[in-house]
């Protein structure tokens, strides 16, 4: 391999690392993923809500508790 190939090629997988490291942490049981950052999120909306004393519909707090089930 000529130094320039190698040189393409480290910098290539490099890139390749720096994307993976960013990525979010995903549990599956055979389901759609679901993120552990997404439902998190959800949860910190949730809080918001309440704390603007806003009661969430049940709704939306049994797919939050879902969410939660599904990332454990």
């Amino acid at each position: 391999m000529k130094a320039g190939e190698w040189l393409t090629t480290a910098i290539l997988e490099k890139i390749r690392q720096d994307r993976n490291i960013g990525k979010a942490l995903v549990a599956t049981s055979g389901k759609p993923a679901v993120s552990i950052e997404d439902a998190s999120a959800i949860l910190a909306l949730l809080e918001r809500l309440q704390g603007m004393g806003i009661e969430p519909p049940d709704r939306m707090k049994k797919k939050a508790v879902t969410l939660v089930r599904r990332c454990m």
